[in-house]
Formats: C-alpha cells, structure tokens, sequence
C-alpha cells in the first residue's frame, strides 16, 4: 500500500483501552512506514505517551463535541496535514473531527472510519445514529457483540468489520515482569504467599466490581491468605471501600489505584476476574491475563465469548452473580490441573490477539475505504 497520512482523533481526557488501543494503531502504523498524527485534548496522557513513541501529536482544549473554536482548530490542522484518511475513536470524535473536515475540506471529501469500542446501545445518545451515518465510510467494531448492536440500530453490515483490541505480545514477554511483580507485591505490601486475586480497569459501575467485593468477602473467610487487588481509578472507589467494609474484607482488599506497570500487575496476580455486567466490547485484560499465564474468570458476556471459550481458555460466570464468581476461584485455585490447562491454552489463544494482527487488518480497512487508486505503491 502507498504510505498513507492519517489523523486519529481521540478527545478522552484519560487513558484507558481505547487510548492504549489508538495509540498501539498509529505506532504500528508508524513502523510500516505510513504517517501518523494524533489529534486530541490538551493535557491528556495519551499525548504525552504517543510523543515518547515518536507519534506526531496535535492538541487543544476540547470542551465538548460542538466546541467551536476547537473545530476551527482542528479545522486548520487538518488543513496543514492534508490526510488520506481521518480515524475517529471516540463518540465524540466523530462530532468534533467531521465538522472540522467540512470546514477544511469543503469540496474533497475525507474519507473516514470510525472505531466503537463498546456494546452500549446507541439509543442511549439519540444523535448517535445520525452522527454514525453521516459521512462515516466504515466503522470498525471491536467485538461481533458489538456489531450486532450497531447492525440492530441501523448501520449496514456491509459498513462494518470486527477488528478485536490487540496487544504488544512482546510487552508481557520475558522473566523482568516476574521480577517487577515481585517489587509490586512488596509495594502495595501483599505477603509472598498471599494468594491474589485481581481486577484491571476503571472503577465504574458496569465493572461489576462490586458483585466481585461480594464474592471476595466469601471467599477471604475461607482462606486467610487471599487478596483482592484492584487497580484503577474512577468513581466507584468510595462505594467499594464501603462495600469491602460490609462484606467484612476491607483489610483484604487492595487498592493500587491506576498504574502504567500492566505486565507487572498481571504476574503479580494467581487469578484475574472480569466480572463486567454490562459494556464489554473486546477486554484487553483478559488478553493481558493470559499473555502472563494467569488463569482467568470472567463474566459471561457477548465480547469475552469471542476472546475465550468456557473451561478451555478460562471459567465464563453469570454476570453480576458474587455465587458464581466466589465458586470459580473456589475451583481454580483448588485444581491445579484445571488452572494448567487454562494457563497453557490461555497462552496459545493470546496469539490470535496481537497488535500487529490488529494493525494489519485495519490497514485493510483504510486500503477498502480509499479504493485501488491507492492500492499500489
């Protein structure tokens, strides 16, 4: 393919999957030779991170997705970097990045594609449908659950490609993880022996991790030894504080807040739980977890069937059910051979799930949307 000039907007002020997934797209697409320019909010960590990656970044303080004088912004920019392509990861991207290609670009068209992350109905934001359809050439979702649900509330299934999340494989690789996990128990001051389990994302309610709390407090008075870490921010932290403190747990339980060290984190762990109930589109903990060869349970959702298959890769639970989950462990942690066979088909299925799988197959996305006259080089 001709080297291509792409601009990925992405208006989040934090950095979570979506972020770590944005940024892995335009380093990969970096290496391969095309050019790459992220677009997003001033301050933001993905910033500062795609920079250390020698990413070429643009951005402005974004109050909203109709913030006019940021559209005339990025307006400009995209007038300066003149690209092949826009790529928007974010809902509100779409709003933001669409207007400014109208006004930088009135009589050539940008081609564009835009990436949704999450199974949530779009009916939750009535200008969604719109904003999907208007001058939106394709869309990228990141799971088959997620598809479906875009397909159901009105997007052409020709519109539409599943592309899972990817890993950097290489990242989770090696024994200087093993060691850093070590140090990390030391930090948050988990004994050696403790037995830990964990969970890795924002603390917000679709999580589930308070269903998880609840499993945890069964399960701390069975064996002594266990820990419950979980690491991340958000607004459920006060609420799982209380709600370790009901369940009787609360010195059990960590919090290590939100950390950059995901590999250590993850061997750190004997055990990962995903107990989302709603939301999930491809978790990309879950191919952390096995990347490390931590076993894995997780909530019985569309997006974690097409990740893992129930008692191969780990032990799908009902969601939102602190009974299943408490019982999962309860058998993980009790039969050895049952936790090797998780472990070592976790390992063989994580390879499906790399960043340059996911690289690649978005490059067939833009080659698709842009046609043969950009085909050859």
């Amino acid at each position: 393919m001709k080297r291509l000039r792409v601009l990925h907007l992405n208006t989040e002020r934090g950095f979570r999957g979506g972020e770590a997934q944005t940024l892995l797209l335009a380093a990969g697409l970096r290496a391969r030779g095309h050019e790459c320019l992220i677009a997003g909010a001033a301050g933001a960590p993905l910033a500062e991170r795609a920079q250390a990656a020698g990413v070429a970044v643009w951005t402005r303080q974004v109050r909203g997705e109709l913030d006019l004088p940021a559209i005339a912004a990025l307006a400009r920019e995209i007038g300066r970097f003149r690209p092949d392509l826009m790529h928007f990861h974010t809902s509100h991207a779409v709003t933001l990045g669409t207007a400014a290609g109208l006004i930088a670009s009135p009589l050539r068209r940008i081609p564009a594609v835009l990436t949704r992350r999450v199974s949530f109905s779009l009916a939750r934001n009535p200008l969604a449908r719109l904003k999907y359809r208007f001058r939106i050439d394709h869309l990228i979702a990141v799971a088959e659950g997620v598809r479906w649900v875009l397909i159901r509330e009105g997007i052409e299934p020709e519109r539409i490609t599943v592309i899972h999340s990817g890993i950097d494989l290489a990242r989770f690789a090696g024994e200087e993880r093993v060691a850093r996990a070590r140090a990390l128990r030391r930090e948050l001051q988990i004994p050696e022996s403790a037995y830990v389990i964990g969970a890795a994302g924002a603390l917000v309610a679709h999580k589930g991790l308070g269903t998880l709390v609840d499993a945890f407090g069964v399960l701390a008075r069975e064996r002594p030894d266990a820990r419950l870490l979980l690491a991340g921010e958000g607004p459920e932290r006060g609420p799982l504080t209380e709600r370790a403190r009901a369940a009787g747990c609360a010195d059990s339980v960590v919090f290590a807040g939100w950390r950059d060290d995901i590999p250590a984190v993850m061997s750190a762990l004997d055990l990962l739980v995903l107990p989302s109930v709603s939301g999930e589109g491809s978790p990309a903990v879950v191919k952390e977890a096995m990347a490390c060869g931590v076993p894995v349970v997780a909530a019985d959702l569309d997006g974690v069937r097409e990740i893992v298959e129930d008692g191969v890769e780990a032990l799908l639970v009902k969601p939102g059910s602190a009974e299943a989950i408490a019982g999962a462990v309860r058998a993980v942690s009790t039969d050895a051979a049952l936790r090797e066979r998780l472990v070592t088909r976790g390992r063989t299925r994580v390879a499906d799930f790399s960043a340059e799988r996911m690289v690649e197959r978005t490059l067939e996305v833009y080659e698709r949307v842009l046609g043969p006259r950009r085909g050859a080089a």
